[in-house]
């Protein structure tokens, strides 16, 4: 019992032993590192030790101001003005801010943009600390549409007070111009713009992840492979589950033959996102470049069945069983994916591939066709329109065909082959 009476008595002696100076010094100090909620409690702490205490009323007043709530920082000066006389010329300087600000927001509506900015200034002399100012400027700025000094400012506002929200939304919007713009940039082939965008982007916000990850897309077009990754990496420590950023880094570390690492990277992208189709289509392609067919299977299974208008699913799964001579199963999956997607050249080169292996010289042959229809100079269709003809015992039309692949040097010996072949027949007799 003596016990307890003696723990109670020392913890009240230590509470009234931390006057309200040492409050207001410790607050001042915690203010001074950018801890505005320590800095708070320390302030209002010395407040109840002494609700008439005036300069900690001030000190909360600054803090306000510290985080741009002007009204709040009026409220306690004219409380420490009512505590001690001495405050008024503080409670003066607050009413001068709201002066400023009231001219500045007058000049920007006549447009005169130059003069308001001066008012902004002003107050930045004398409270350098107070974000708002730099957040008008920036406004200032947005409204001559002068989208890179917007930036600037409101960049600078949350580099006093972090938590500004008018200012984060306010540089949220001028970096997203950046952004689009250098998406256009991009679209149209320019990259050195659409690079020069991105950089201007994160130069103002180093947090904005989305110009990091399309600065990443842009280097791994350009071969950049590790800058891409460089800048796919940054993504992921803003923010870990962004989908599109496992799998473009899966296809960067697939780009580089890092095939285990790309798996890796495909299936953390499926772990954040269960129906992102592209992330198992390239996974199931792996699994079977791999010769691991039974996984491949049941990966390109299931994105088919999660997306059954996902083409390249299909596509993927005809390819796979292609690899397995399983040439029934092959077409049947090639003609979905076809049905989904007729704009591609290779389904179509694919499907006559399968046909002319199943003997089935007329579907072989339309396909090559539609193959030939959309790219011309491609001389896999060409290739495989000569196998359907000489399927067909026409060799001459065959040779024809076979002739046309041949100006392709990815199918050019294929091609002589089968020239060579029907020249000289009796070389090629069992």
């Amino acid at each position: 019992m003596q016990l307890r009476i003696l723990i109670s008595i020392i913890t009240i002696t230590f509470a009234f032993s931390q006057d309200p100076e040492a409050l207001l010094s410790e607050g001042e100090s915690q203010l001074a590192s950018g801890d505005f909620a320590s800095a708070e409690s320390s302030f209002n702490s010395a407040l109840k030790s002494d609700p008439s205490f005036a300069p900690a009323l001030q000190a909360l007043s600054k803090l306000f101001l510290h985080t741009g709530n002007l009204k709040k920082a009026n409220a306690y000066s004219i409380q420490a003005v009512q505590a001690d006389e001495d405050f008024r010329e503080w409670a003066n300087q607050i009413s001068k801010i709201t002066e400023h600000i009231q001219n500045g927001t007058r000049n920007v509506q006549q447009a005169m943009y130059d003069e308001a900015i001066k008012e902004y200034d002003a107050i930045l002399k004398a409270h350098p600390y107070f974000p708002d100012a730099e957040f008008y400027k920036g406004l200032t700025r947005f409204r001559q549409k002068d989208i890179e000094s917007a930036a600037k400012h409101f960049s600078n506002a949350l580099k006093i007070y972090p938590e500004h929200k008018k200012a984060r939304k306010g540089l949220d919007n001028v970096t997203k111009q950046f952004l689009n713009a250098g998406n256009k940039a991009y679209k149209r082939g320019d990259l050195a713009t659409a690079t020069s965008y991105y950089e201007k982007a994160l130069q103002f916000d180093p947090e904005f992840y989305l110009a990091y990850f399309q600065l990443g897309v842009l280097q791994k077009k350009q071969g950049q492979s590790k800058a891409a990754i460089a800048s796919l990496n940054k993504v992921l420590e803003i923010k870990p589950d962004h989908d599109k950023t496992w799998f473009t880094l899966g296809t960067a570390h697939e780009t580089d033959g890092n095939i285990d690492d790309a798996i890796d990277h495909y299936n953390r992208a499926i772990e954040i996102n269960p129906g992102y189709s592209k992330a198992y289509g390239s996974l199931g392609k792996l699994y079977t470049e791999k010769q691991e067919f039974k996984q491949a299977e049941d990966i390109l299974k299931t994105v088919v069945q999660i997306d059954s208008e996902y083409a390249n699913g299909f596509m993927r799964l005809g390819l796979l069983y292609i690899e397995q001579e399983n040439y029934k199963d092959a077409a049947s999956n090639l003609k979905v994916s076809i049905e989904l997607d007729d704009k591609d050249h290779n389904k179509y080169f694919n499907l006559a591939s399968v046909y002319n292996h199943l003997e089935k010289w007329d579907e072989a042959a339309k396909a090559a066709q539609s193959c030939i229809d959309i790219k011309k100079k491609f001389g896999g269709g060409w290739l495989e329109l000569g196998l359907a003809e000489m399927g067909r015992r026409n060799r001459t039309r065959a040779k024809k065909h076979f002739e046309q692949a041949r100006s392709d040097r990815d199918f050019r010996k294929l091609a002589e082959r089968k020239i060579d072949e029907i020249n000289n027949p009796a070389k090629y007799e069992k």
